[in-house]
């Protein structure tokens, strides 16, 4: 009878530390998922900042629609989104995104230089009256993104 008390107390006791861990283990958990939630919720908004920017720079003339056009399809991956829906920005992007640039662009000859350069900004004069419009509908689609 007495072996079946410390039996039992034992077991009490073993049940209590195993539902105090796992309460511990419960609350851990949760804060990882706030914790989580707050890093993909400052993310979007890190992300939807730079698609503003950028979309505002293009309007401005600080940055030329190509070097935006790649930007901007970098930026809208995340959110599974393209350029699609703005068709003369995606049309510049199929021009200008198999260019070389950086260290590439160095090692061109000047005339191929020179011959990129043409083609990338005649297809920036092409599509410029048309960008300046979608990009004033980009910003308005920025303010509805979704989660990442």
């Amino acid at each position: 009878m007495i072996w079946t008390m410390i039996l039992g107390l034992f077991a009490f006791a073993i049940i209590a530390v195993l539902s105090w861990y796992a309460f511990r283990l419960l609350k851990q958990v949760k804060h990882q998922q706030q914790e989580l939630a707050k890093a993909k919720m400052e993310r979007v908004t890190r992300l939807k900042e730079s698609l503003e920017i950028i979309a505002k720079a293009m309007q401005q003339k600080e940055c030329n629609h190509s070097e935006g056009v790649i930007r901007l399809t970098m930026l809208l991956m995340p959110f599974g989104k393209n350029l699609q829906p703005y068709p003369a920005m995606s049309e510049l992007y199929n021009i200008v995104r198999d260019m070389p640039t950086h260290d590439a662009r160095k090692t061109l000859e000047k005339k191929e230089r020179r011959r990129l350069d043409l083609e990338r900004e005649s297809a920036e004069a092409k599509f410029e009256q048309d960008i300046v419009e979608e990009l004033h509908q980009l910003l308005d689609d920025i303010k509805k993104l979704g989660d990442v």
